[in-house]
């Protein structure tokens, strides 16, 4: 647990990971500066557990974490010094599960590109070669993308007017239809936003004066960004933001990557950020 001021909630690919190579190192000043100020930065991600706990290892990283756009939250044994609300026990982590089963999102998968003509391609079948291909990701790590619990990305080339007809089919089915940084998402009726939601309520049962902050680059991001005091949208490499984040007034951190996310995060911390706090 970190001191009565911020928690983070963070983006992985194109945020606090280079979009390309999939580095932190040009974030290295602002993580050097959370994990001296014992701030929590919880990443909440569409990868996997086994992705995120990857890169929660190499960035040394203690805090819980979201996989799969929400579908759950895994916190570490003893993190809230007091009882909370969880489904169920998995290893060290309490673990708070808002999606539905893997095996239902891919056979819906392949009802939807019947229902509706379109060529779905997901993850479920993919090998890790296609994977790898899709992604620039080594083999181990295409494996551990592969590793899904709750959520199917899929690609697809699709024109707006396809995008809204696969989305009345998925809401007919009570499913939701995301589109990331790299894939679309299909996934339950869960998002980052429900995820950062329950952290927060039990960040603040410890300090009720935290402020949140949220960073995020894609339409998957939103619903995260939305439940946050400070949301910080990353742009994209052409300086441009996802239409997701357009007429929103939220402030864009002045650089693409973990370079823009470094920037931000030491300008929040100092006081200096442009995109006041919602208090």
């Amino acid at each position: 647990m970190g001191r009565d001021g911020f928690v983070i909630y963070t983006d992985l690919d194109g945020c606090l990971l280079d979009q390309e190579t999939y580095s932190a190192e040009a974030a290295r000043p602002a993580l050097d500066l959370l994990r001296k100020e014992r701030i929590p930065l919880v990443l909440c991600s569409s990868k996997t557990q086994a992705e995120v706990e990857y890169h929660r290892d190499l960035l040394g990283l203690t805090d819980p974490f979201v996989v799969e756009n929400g579908g759950a939250i895994l916190i570490p044994t003893g993190c809230f010094p007091f009882p909370h609300a969880f489904t169920r026990t998995t290893g060290p982590y309490r673990r708070v599960e808002f999606g539905i089963a893997y095996a239902r999102l891919t056979e819906t998968l392949g009802e939807l590109a019947r229902a509706t003509g379109l060529r779905l391609r997901g993850f479920s079948e993919m090998s890790v070669k296609e994977v790898i291909s899709l992604t620039g990701l080594d083999p181990d790590a295409a494996r551990r993308a592969k590793a899904r619990q709750y959520d199917e990305p899929f690609v697809a080339d699709l024109s707006p007017a396809e995008v809204e007809r696969l989305e009345r089919e998925v809401q007919r089915r009570g499913l939701a239809l995301v589109e990331g940084g790299r894939f679309y998402h299909l996934t339950g009726r869960n998002s980052k936003g429900l995820a950062v939601g329950f952290l927060t309520r039990l960040y603040r049962i410890a300090f009720p004066r935290l402020v949140t902050v949220g960073i995020g680059d894609a339409e998957n991001d939103v619903p995260m960004l939305q439940r946050v005091d400070i949301p910080v949208v990353i742009p994209r490499e052409s300086t441009l933001v996802d239409p997701a984040f357009e007429g929103r007034g939220w402030a864009v951190a002045p650089a693409a990557g973990p370079t823009g996310w470094t920037q931000a995060v030491l300008a929040i911390l100092s006081g200096k950020w442009e995109g006041a706090a919602r208090r």
